[in-house]
Formats: C-alpha cells, structure tokens, sequence
C-alpha cells in the first residue's frame, strides 16, 4: 500500500510539474509573438514582468527552508488589513457604479430572479433549459432578493464572498512559515483580478470560498463526525455552484493514505459519512431533475457547450465559446431539452470523429488560451463602466495582475521540482487540478477564466505542504 501511495503522489507531483511547464511556455509563447509581431505595449510590459518575477522567485527560492515567525505574522496582518481596505474601496464604487452585467453574468441574476418570482429554474436559448447549469449561484441571489428585493443585492452578495475569500484565506494561511503561504494570500488580498471579482455575478468567486473552507476543515481534519459532515456540505455547496464532481471521490485516497494505520474498512467508513452527507444535500437536485426529466441526471445538460466549443473547422476556434447557429435552433426546436441536448451532442461526437485532425490541431491553441491572462474581470470592468477606453488605468491593474501570477507559476514549478514529500492534503489538491484540466482540455472551453481558482491550486498546495505531514491524533 505504500508503494502505492508513493506511485500516485509521484504521479499527482509530476503531472503539475508538467502542467505548469505548459501553461509557462505557452504563456511566454503568447506574449513573445504579440510582443514582437504586434508590439502591443502592454504584452512588452509582460514580458518584461515574467524576467523580473523569475529572477525574484529564483532569490525567494533560496529563502524558501527559513521560517518568518513574528515578523510572518505582522506580514500577513499587513495584507490582510490591506485587502479589507482596498474591497470596502470597490464596494464603495460598485454602490454607485457597478459594471453591466451582461452575458452569463446577467444570466445568473435573471434565474435568481426566475426562482424567487416564478418558482422556476430553467435557461432560455431557442428552447427551455432546465438544466443548463447549475442553481447554487442564483438560489443565493434568489435568498438575498426575499430579504431584500432591489438591484443592489446582487451587489452585495458577491462582496460577502469577495471578503469570504479574504478572510477564509487568512485562517488557512496564518500559521504556515513558508513563503507559499505568503504569495498565495498576497494574490487573495491585493490581485486586481480577485478584487474586480465582485463586481460581477461570476460563479467563480463564490466556488472558491467553498474550496478554501474546504481546504481550512481538510487541513484541521482529525476524523471527528462534525469534520465529516462539513467535509460533505462544502463539497455539495461547491457542486451546487459549479459543477465538479472529482473533488469528492478524490477524497477515496486521502482517507485512504491518512488512515494508512488503520484497516481500509475504517477509512472507507470514514469516506462514507463524507459521501452520505453530500448525498444528502445534493439529493434535492437529484430529485428535482428526476421531476423534470424521469431519468437520474447529476450534472448539467451538455450539449450546447460541447456543440460550441467544437464544432469548427477552425483550430485557433476550438475551446472557445463560438455559440449554437440560429439554425441549428430551429432545426431542433421542436425537440424536448433532453433530446435537444442529445441531438447537439451526437452532432459534436460525429463532427470530432470526421475531423480528429482538427482537435488534434487545436490543442496547442486551446494550451495558449488556458495560459493566458486573469484578465476577464480587469477587462470586463473597464468595457462595462464608465471607465471604458482608460488604457493607461486598465494596463496599470493588469500588469499588477500579470506580476503576482507569472511569480505564483515559477514558484511552484520550482518548489515541486525541488521537493517530493507533499503529504496527503498537498497531493488532494495537486490531483484536483490535474484531474479538472485534463477532462476540461479535450472537450470544452479553455478560456483563461476556466483555469481559476484552479491555477493557485499548486501553490496553495506547497503552502500546506509543511503542516499536513503531522498527523493528528486519530479518535477510533
């Protein structure tokens, strides 16, 4: 069994090594060619940006073993005193000039609005989709519009994840003497992407603060009952938000490995209670869309994604969201959702079995786009505000933004090259990343903003590395 173990925490490890190598050289690719071929001024700023965090992580790195103690915790004070002050600064603005919502983000406030005024939960795209995505997200909207129906509620829900996040990532960071603790809290504090983030009714922000919940009852985790049973609310919560099913069975061999002492009865026991609890929670979807449907579905309909992303000759289009043709629409319009989504995906299945070349093609392409930039807030915030066109204020935010991340990736590669003793909470999070990309890569969208949170998972991980390997006192 400790073959095994050593195996498949080698494996989680040098899977992200390899990751984080690609998305590095992708992402270096990327702004080379716009650098030189374009000379856009803002990707030569970047490139300057990736020389300066390199040679900064390499100096870092040598730093890495000391440990911080008082002056550690006066630090994380610091960031953490000054990301309260820079959020009550943009939720200020978003009181009095929040982006318009548009896209998705519309879309999770209309079905909030649907589910409180309607009682309904069902997207509209030529047909009636009930279960198009998931409701985590707009039930929230839909609790905070009982208490207080208005506009401004949108608003304010998304702050309180947005200082969730903050304050649940200085419980998990506080007390960890490494430098990875640091940048990973420092990006939660300061990153404009973080900040920007609840200025809009993204389904990330409110996902990552279930994750690192998650991550905080994992790290404390001593096998009580309560630990369990929160252990499977959060994972339900996170499936209600966002649709992700690996975090619960990768949880199998973290019971596993972290009751290795024990009979594998015990930690599968152990593993039960987590996976009944979130059974529990997450039946009243379950439930609902066998209402709906008359067949057990757990996940949301597929089809028009996977249509998409996919279905274009063009490589450089694959993995983007290129939309569903009107067409298309009123071809199937007169089928039910179920059997719409059926005809969308046997569509796609036949088109990708016609033309493997053009997946195969795509890859590199769908690689660039997964290493680009955390920019989808910065940019949505200056075109949805009365900011738009403010290039200098816009590049400022984004080369902030582009500094913290090209550090977070060169460190972690370096870390994870370097060291080979992660500890099962490390590894939980390493495979979680590793798992996630590799079934998001082949068959939907790549977009950058598909890669987070995931993307500070390996950091985040190395941060908790230096803890997790104590094992707790175990109760029978």
């Amino acid at each position: 069994m400790d073959k095994l173990f050593r195996i498949y925490n080698s494996t989680g490890r040098i899977g992200n090594i390899i990751l984080l190598a690609l998305l590095i050289l992708s992402g270096i690719a990327n702004r080379m060619f716009m650098s030189i071929k374009y000379r856009e001024i803002d990707y030569i700023i970047e490139s300057v940006l990736i020389v300066l965090s390199l040679i900064l992580v390499r100096k870092l790195f040598k730093r890495s073993t000391q440990v911080f103690e008082k002056r550690k915790l006066k630090l994380f004070r610091i960031i953490l005193y000054t990301g309260i002050a820079l959020r009550i600064l943009f939720a200020g603005h978003d009181m009095i000039n929040r982006p318009v919502q548009d896209s998705d983000y519309e879309k999770h406030e209309k079905l909030g609005i649907r589910i409180l005024e309607e009682g309904e939960f069902y997207d509209f795209a030529g047909v009636e989709l009930r279960n198009f995505r998931q409701p985590g997200l707009p039930m929230m909207f839909a609790a905070g519009l009982k208490i207080y129906n208005a506009p401004i509620t949108f608003s304010i829900i998304m702050i309180l994840f947005s200082f969730g996040v903050l304050v649940g990532g200085y419980y998990l960071f506080r007390d960890l003497n490494n430098i990875a603790s640091i940048l990973a809290f420092a990006y939660l504090s300061i990153s404009p992407n973080m900040l920007f983030m609840a200025s809009n009714s993204n389904t990330q922000l409110s996902f990552f603060f279930f994750l690192i919940i998650l991550f905080i009852i994992l790290k404390n985790f001593n096998g009580k009952t309560y630990q369990l049973l929160i252990i499977g609310a959060l994972l339900a919560a996170e499936m209600y938000v966002r649709f992700n099913f690996i975090m619960i069975f990768l949880l199998i061999p973290f019971f596993i490995e972290f009751y290795k002492d024990k009979k594998l009865s015990f930690a599968l026991g152990k593993y039960a209670i987590v996976f009944a609890g979130f059974l529990l929670l997450y039946s009243p979807w379950i439930i609902r869309n066998y209402m709906t449907y008359g067949t057990i579905r757990l996940m949301p309909t597929t089809g028009l994604g996977l249509y998409s992303t996919n279905m274009t000759k063009d490589p450089k289009k694959v993995g983007d969201y290129n939309g569903v043709p009107d067409s298309v629409l009123k071809k199937y319009s007169k089928l039910s959702e179920v059997e719409f989504d059926e005809a969308l995906k046997k569509e796609t299945f036949d088109f990708v079995k016609e033309n493997p070349d053009v997946i195969i093609k795509s890859m590199p392409f769908k690689m660039m786009k997964y290493s680009g930039r955390q920019d989808w807030t910065i940019s949505y915030f200056f075109q949805f505000t009365e900011y738009e066109g403010d290039p200098f204020m816009e590049g400022l935010f984004q080369s902030i933004e582009n500094f913290l991340i090209w550090m977070i990736l060169f460190y972690s590669i370096f870390y994870l090259w370097k060291n080979k003793n992660l500890g099962s909470l490390s590894v939980y999070i390493l495979w979680s990343y590793l798992v996630y990309t590799m079934i998001l890569m082949p068959v939907t969208e790549t977009r950058s903003r598909y890669n987070f949170p995931y993307i500070l998972f390996p950091v985040i991980a190395i941060s908790l590395s230096n803890g997790n390997n104590i094992r707790k006192e175990i109760p029978d």
